[in-house]
């Protein structure tokens, strides 16, 4: 984790967080989990790739392989399952529960 400013960060995995710079208050389980997030706040992101490319949005939790992996700055945002919301960029607000849902 090249974690510059960030705190109360959770890194699990290999390259997890790697790329965090002022994002706190992450948790981050499984291999490129939340690996671009550069300045995002409060995420959960449990399983491989998930929320692997969210740069800024905050409050997310994303559960299961690249849940949420294509978020950037979407905010406020739920997903359950394998690739679930795997597509979202940035919208907000959404929940998702089971598999590919986009």
């Amino acid at each position: 984790m090249f974690n510059n400013n960030g705190e109360e960060n959770t890194a699990i995995g290999v390259a997890a967080l790697l790329l965090n710079t002022n994002g706190f208050r992450n948790t981050a389980i499984g291999s490129l989990a939340l690996l671009n997030n550069g300045i995002g706040i409060q995420n959960t992101a449990i399983g491989g790739s998930a929320l692997q490319n969210n740069a800024g949005g905050g409050g997310n939790t994303a559960t299961g392989f690249l849940a949420l992996s294509s978020n950037i700055d979407g905010n406020l945002n739920t997903a359950y399952g394998d690739q679930a919301l795997k597509f979202n960029t940035s919208g907000s607000s959404n929940i998702a529960l089971g598999n590919l849902l986009k």
